[in-house]
């Protein structure tokens, strides 16, 4: 494979690690937001990660909630019926 489909096939199977620590995090009732459109180039070139042989491809927020000025945290919560967002074949 090319340098960029690598890097495409690796950043698809990060997406596998990072939903496993997004519901590991959750267990420990810890929160999460992941983060696309970045800048990746500013990224990599702030953390140096070229010369480790490395790009990013995604950001994983991780921490706690600050439940006192969280304005959505009391927001009432809202669930769908299966049938409004899985497609059965």
């Amino acid at each position: 494979m090319s340098l960029d489909e690598n890097f495409h096939h690796a950043a698809k199977q990060a997406n596998i690690a990072l939903g496993l620590a997004i519901t590991a995090a959750a267990s420990l009732e810890i929160d999460t937001t992941p983060m696309e459109g970045f800048d990746a180039a500013a990224l990599d070139q702030f953390l140096n990660l070229h010369a480790k042989g490395l790009r990013s491809s995604m950001l994983l927020a991780v921490g706690y909630r600050d439940t006192e000025n969280d304005w959505n945290l009391k927001n009432e919560k809202v669930c769908k019926p299966t049938e409004e967002f899985i497609t059965f074949l």
